[in-house]
């Protein structure tokens, strides 16, 4: 059995769905650099408390999304295609590194685990709901690089991530199939103790991840203007 998806706690479930729906709105276009969002105005659209929303116009900020001003409310910073292929590159030097360094530091019966779902996945041409699998399979590899800093770091994107393979998962990119190919790369090499050839495994992969992100908001961004 793989280990579940940890889910946050309920405590942080207000910040969690402010910090998301946010991003969407961002991905898709809602907002524009430069456009003022006031507290209320959060609280208003995602039913929830003040609290949750200050805490995740604060994570935001810390993230390069919104800018806080004293007395003004959050100003969101410009975003789209460019700025989402600049998070995928910090995202890469991460989780490439975090790849190198778990090489030979995961079970084996957890990467069997692995190399079976991704091979359904892709010889059934299915899905991976709510990109379970996907989360599993990063979050094993920076947990077995060892180094907490960087764990907590991959980890502060973790809602950014989840909102762009979301979106990009409506798509019609039979994205799911191409990602399981990816995964089993890195998971094969991760298999042989590779840490060079898993490190450019997923460093391809998430160049394509990238590439898939940046279409799609492209292509959102495109439509929202002719409508």
């Amino acid at each position: 059995m793989l280990p579940p998806v940890s889910s946050p706690a309920p405590r942080s479930g207000g910040k969690r769905l402010v910090v998301r729906g946010l991003l969407a709105g961002l991905l898709r276009g809602e907002w524009e650099g430069g456009v003022r969002l006031t507290e209320a105005e959060a609280v208003a659209r995602f039913g929830v408390s003040r609290t949750p929303v200050r805490e995740a116009l604060l994570e935001l900020q810390g993230l390069g999304f919104v800018e806080l001003r004293r007395n003004c409310g959050a100003i969101f910073l410009p975003f789209g295609p460019d700025e989402l292929r600049e998070v995928y590159a910090v995202r890469c030097l991460l989780e490439v590194e975090a790849t190198r360094l778990a090489a030979g530091k995961i079970p084996p019966e957890t990467l069997d685990s692995l190399l079976a779902v991704f091979t359904r996945i892709r010889e059934s041409g299915g899905v991976d709901p709510d990109w379970e699998h996907d989360r599993t399979l990063h979050r094993i590899i920076a947990e077995a690089a060892g180094n907490k800093r960087l764990y907590a770091e991959i980890a502060r994107y973790g809602d950014v991530v989840q909102t762009v393979r979301e979106i990009v998962g409506g798509q019609d990119y039979g994205i799911h199939e191409t990602t399981a190919d990816e995964h089993l790369d890195i998971l094969a090499a991760l298999a042989r103790f590779d840490a060079g050839r898993a490190a450019d495994a997923m460093r391809k992969h998430l160049a394509q991840a990238s590439d898939s992100a940046a279409e799609a908001v492209g292509r959102m961004r495109m439509m929202r203007a002719r409508d």
